[in-house]
């Protein structure tokens, strides 16, 4: 199964923006798009009788890694499963520092804290958003090295987990050597990231743990879900245990009535109803994309001149997952402001991210202090996200677009 993209401006019948009265019902941030064939593939599994993980789990796994590359997948029930799980199966426990962005959401360090290991917070960069060579490399050096790899004042660094914010992608080849020199493991947090594309092929076909997301406002969904794909078999295997209870063997390819449990597990699967969802998802892909990136080019064209606004960071092979503006000081509204208009205007918004320094939880337990994230800090002042999804009108867009020429008076 592979891709095609288009560079065509799918739907969008010119490069015209049409005039209209200002919307009377609300915009939302985000909204799945689903078509018939996912409410007949949910009949379809639920007529069966088998609707718990089992035959369309496997089928979804497996055209899952065929059409990004990978070796391997699991399916799960969230992201967040899928990085705990890979964290676990990769030896991750107390003692060891895993290094992760701050600028993303709570999931991706509250699964280390899980583990009984420490999430220490890097900075980003200041352009795309996103955790660099450069940044993790700066950390590096500040510690001591020991025969088992570098050590912090907060112990022993085992790993770095990459968030491709928004959908853009890290630099992985970059990262890769770092943590390849440095002897540490390097995960992916690509909650945003499919379908990005990962040199000739996609983000997930290589590394041991590559953790995406199908939630409800994902690219692709499943109301709920998540998968794990990775480049080393025996780490695939063990997830799939670890994901139902440890189990060895699960039901559905039983023949019998005896069951063993081989470890300690979790209750992470994913149901056949959802993986159901999925495949027909999956089977959409490609069409959802353009869609997204037509929208995306539609708002760069339209926004690349207002003063006081950063339109969102340009990458190829980005997923398009968010779009967002920066608002600067010289602006007429500021973000909050800027926020509360377009709310007026009955379009949605989003602010992706609460740095993670800010949150209650992590500044007391840690210590963390604003000043140490300068780069986070800034762009946390400005930022905002508008929507953009496939299931999105040509008038929906150009709502969006009259919206915001509107709160700063082009």
């Amino acid at each position: 199964m592979t891709m095609q993209y288009s560079t065509a401006t799918s739907r969008f019948n010119s490069g015209q923006i049409k005039a209209g009265m200002q919307r009377t019902t609300k915009l939302p941030f985000a909204r799945p798009d689903l078509s018939e064939l996912e409410f007949e593939a949910v009949r379809r599994v639920m007529e069966s009788g088998w609707i718990t993980s089992g035959p369309e789990t496997d089928a979804f796994e497996s055209e899952f890694a065929e059409m990004i590359g990978a070796p391997g997948a699991a399916a799960v029930n969230s992201a967040t499963a899928a990085l705990h799980l890979g964290l676990v199966a990769l030896g991750i426990g107390p003692g060891d520092v895993v290094l992760v962005p701050a600028l993303t959401f709570t999931a991706t360090a509250e699964v280390v804290s899980r583990t009984g290991a420490r999430p220490v917070l890097l900075d980003v960069n200041r352009q795309d958003y996103l955790l660099s060579p450069e940044i993790v490399q700066k950390f590096l050096d500040g510690c001591s090295q020991s025969p088992d790899g570098p050590v912090c004042a907060e112990g022993r660094v085992r790993a770095v987990i990459c968030v491709h914010y928004g959908g853009r992608v890290c630099d992985l080849d970059g990262l890769f050597e770092l943590c390849d020199r440095a002897g540490l493991e390097l995960l992916q947090d690509a909650a945003h990231s499919f379908p990005s594309r990962d040199g000739n092929g996609y983000v997930g076909r290589r590394g041991p743990v590559t953790a995406f997301s199908f939630y409800a406002t994902k690219n692709m969904t499943t109301g709920e879900g998540g998968m794990l794909t990775g480049d080393r078999p025996e780490l695939i295997e063990r997830v799939r245990r670890m994901r139902l209870h440890g189990i060895a063997t699960p039901a559905h390819r039983r023949a019998g009535w005896h069951y063993d449990v081989v470890e300690q597990g979790y209750k992470y699967n994913l149901s056949d109803i959802a993986s159901a969802i999925g495949r027909v998802q999956l089977q959409r892909a490609t069409e959802m994309w353009n869609r997204r990136k037509a929208i995306h080019d539609r708002y760069q064209k339209a926004f690349g001149q207002i003063p006081g606004i950063r339109t969102c960071p340009e990458q190829d092979a980005s997923a398009y997952h968010l779009y967002t503006l920066e608002i600067s000081p010289e602006a007429r509204l500021n973000r909050d402001e800027f926020i509360a208009a377009l709310e007026e205007r009955y379009i949605g918004t989003g602010l992706h991210f609460i740095p993670l320094y800010r949150m209650t939880y992590y500044r007391e337990r840690y210590g963390l202090q604003p000043a140490d994230f300068p780069a986070c800090e800034e762009i946390f002042a400005r930022i905002v996200s508008l929507p953009i999804y496939s299931a999105m009108s040509d008038e929906d867009c150009d709502d969006v677009i009259h919206a915001v020429q509107d709160c700063q008076k082009l």
